[in-house]
């Protein structure tokens, strides 16, 4: 069984990994820290151990790491050596979770199951930090 970790950007722009939660109210009249509605990671021993963090930059751990033993997460940017299957190409994808199943898409023109290609694969960055690894050189 794969291990549930997120990892989320923090207020302040640091990388915070943990347990997701999203609070929708302030939890009575309980006053911990600065606890306020929003998304937050924690770690095993939750508040006040919580980072408050930018809901867009939530992302799961997909249970893999990459050659190097990188965890591989939901939005990072990730290089395959497809030798393989495709001419020796070297690709550049995002890692997604469709349909069941943790994908490396390159914007619609293939998808490929992260799984098969375990052994091949390195994170170089993710879609928050390093966008433009994803542009299309013209």
């Amino acid at each position: 069984m794969r291990p549930i970790e997120f990892r989320a950007q923090n207020i302040n722009g640091a990388w915070v990994f943990g347990n997701f939660n999203i609070l929708k109210e302030k939890l009575g009249n309980v006053t911990v820290g600065n606890v306020t509605a929003g998304s937050y990671i924690s770690n095993s021993a939750g508040a006040p151990f919580a980072y408050k963090v930018r809901p867009e930059t939530v992302s799961q751990f997909t249970g893999l790491t990459d050659e190097n033993g990188k965890k591989i997460f939901e939005g990072d940017i990730v290089e395959i050596d497809v030798h393989d299957h495709l001419d020796g190409n070297v690709i550049k994808g995002k890692v997604i979770f469709l349909e069941g199943a943790w994908l490396v898409t390159d914007s619609g023109s293939f998808a490929i199951s992260l799984w098969s290609e375990i052994n091949e694969i390195e994170v170089i960055g993710n879609i928050h930090e390093n966008p433009e690894l994803l542009e299309v050189a013209e």
